[in-house]
């Protein structure tokens, strides 16, 4: 019996791999396939492994992994000696068997037809040497989730296509040629399956899915027809986005689709040296229009260590990144992986980087291991203050003072981002309004305070925006006034399940054009909406 093992990163993700030679092989061999996940005990997974008593393992393996499966091949190996092993994915590879103490077998490449030959010659006890195979026919892919018990709280993650049009220097799909689809009808089918199961997240994993415009529409439009409550992630490219392709999204419900867009560097020179398609104008067009009507989570990605991205060049990249107020940012660090052209050309630009997975870059010819350190402290702050919008309001005006990259870098030397949550924001706050003080501070206060009640207790708020016993007993008295002409329920039954606070001008209207409006606006933040009422 051959069992396929798929090690995730976390127990939400799925392994497409293993349930795609499961599904081939299941009727001609005895198969079987297991999912684990690299923060399960190792010897606790080396022990479920050997309770299935297989002869063969079968082990997909990426960068996440390699370190963990390195460690459980050799367990296996020790505990079983007669146990053959098996190892695909791309962390393989380039790898030859002398790398792999191990392990008996290593499949390079697309993983279907090699398998089949493979199980075929265990078959028939002859012996298996890997050869040239031509593309696996998409068409014929099965359905990896076919008879599953799904888990809506899992991600279930889905293939339309194979290759991308690009050949950035940096990626292993840049090494593949040119771009296969499989056919729409089966595509429809097996979304159509998913979206009934009610799945809480299906990710493409086509490296480009809008390689095909015409394509990329009728997926979505199917999207936008079919799920009842599943979200759909895509990668896309955002010089190929067009008006099209964007009108499609922002006319979809709310949150509907995830967008992933890689854009790397704003430095043509950078770009150039990477071999990326791009025309940063079009693109600014794209991200501008995207996000004017914006219905869907726009996620957009940096790769720091980039050649010729030196520490001033990737902040100004940063700064233009993040003043278009996607919902994510994030700022990626540069994986030397192997087989990739700029693995090759490490030498031509002095690249130093771990030698273990993921292959971290740590400094070139252009950045330094100290530039390199203050980006990661700017990243924690990107990813605790933007990323998880607790202060959505208050960036939109401290950006128009300072640009993102000072505003970060300067904090990064003053909050400690692994504070509890509580302690954070108030340590943000009085580094904000200590090393800022050109920030008018009735706008920065009134804003910071929004802020924090807009997402968490009352507790959080720094002592000194802590709402006294007076304007406590305002905001009382301004609920209890609202309920008379507005239909917002019992004033005691809103005190209890809400925050409630009276700001110096509307905060929405400022955060929308800019203009103050002075006077008092009570507002009142509910679970799931925000109240807000002028006071007379």
């Amino acid at each position: 019996m051959i069992l396929l093992v798929a090690i995730n990163s976390k127990y939400v993700h799925t392994n497409l791999a293993v349930r795609y030679l499961y599904q081939l092989c299941k009727e001609n061999y005895p198969c079987d396939y297991i999912e684990f996940n690299i923060n399960q005990p190792l010897q606790d997974v080396i022990f479920e492994i050997l309770s299935k008593k297989p002869e063969y393992v079968a082990i997909s393996t990426y960068i996440w992994n390699r370190n963990y499966v390195e460690k459980l091949v050799e367990g296996l190996k020790k505990a079983q000696k007669s146990i053959k092993i098996i190892l695909g994915g791309p962390e393989v590879y380039f790898d030859s068997l002398e790398e792999w103490k191990f392990v008996d077998f290593i499949i390079r490449g697309e993983g279907e037809y090699p398998f089949l030959d493979l199980c075929e010659h265990i078959a028939t006890g002859r012996q298996y040497t890997q050869k040239e195979y031509p593309p696996f026919d998409l068409s014929k892919l099965p359905f990896a989730y076919k008879n599953e018990n799904l888990d809506q709280s899992r991600i279930y993650y889905y293939e339309s296509s194979r290759g991308c049009p690009f050949r950035c220097s940096y990626c292993l799909s840049s090494i593949e040629k040119g771009v296969r689809f499989t056919p729409l009808e089966k595509v429809f089918e097996e979304l159509d399956y998913l979206f009934k199961k009610q799945v809480r997240l299906i990710k493409f994993v086509d490296r480009t899915f809008n390689a095909n415009k015409e394509r990329a529409i009728r997926i979505i439009e199917f999207c936008k027809q079919n799920s009842q409550s599943t979200q759909v992630h895509f990668e896309i490219d955002p010089t190929l986005l067009g008006n099209d392709i964007i009108n499609a999204i922002n006319s979809s419900k709310e949150n509907l689709f995830r967008l992933e867009i890689g854009l790397q560097s704003f430095n043509p020179q950078t770009l150039d040296a990477i071999d990326r398609f791009y025309d940063i104008d079009r693109i600014d067009k794209n991200l501008k229009k995207l996000m004017e009507n914006k219905k869907a989570i726009v996620h957009l990605d940096l790769i720091a260590g980039l050649p010729f991205e030196d520490f001033l060049s990737f902040k100004k990249s940063l700064d233009r990144t993040i003043l278009y107020f996607a919902d994510e940012v994030q700022l990626g660090f540069l994986k030397m992986l192997k087989g990739t052209k700029i693995r090759n050309e490490a030498t031509k630009y002095n690249y130093e980087f771990f030698k273990d997975p993921p292959y971290e870059v740590i400094s070139n010819s252009f950045i330094s291991f100290e530039e390199i350190y203050k980006l990661k402290k700017i990243e924690d702050l990107v990813d605790k203050v933007y990323n998880r919008q607790y202060l959505y309001c208050t960036l939109r005006y401290i950006f128009q003072k300072v640009s993102p990259s000072e505003f970060f870098e300067k904090l990064s030397s003053k909050v400690d981002s692994s504070l509890n949550t509580r302690e954070f924001v108030k340590e943000l706050y009085r580094a904000v309004k200590d090393d800022f003080v050109f920030l008018d501070k009735a706008i920065l206060n009134n804003l910071f305070r929004f802020d924090i009640l807009r997402r968490f207790p009352e507790e959080f708020l720094p002592e000194e925006l802590a709402i006294s016993k007076e304007e406590k007993e305002r905001i009382k008295q301004a609920i209890y006034q609202a309920t008379e002409y507005q239909d917002l329920g019992e004033p005691k039954e809103i005190i209890r399940r809400s925050r409630a606070c009276i700001f110096e001008f509307d905060i929405e209207r400022f955060i929308e054009d800019n203009s103050i409006e002075k006077g008092y606006f009570l507002y009142i933040f509910f679970e799931k909406k925000i109240k807000k009422i002028k006071l007379q």
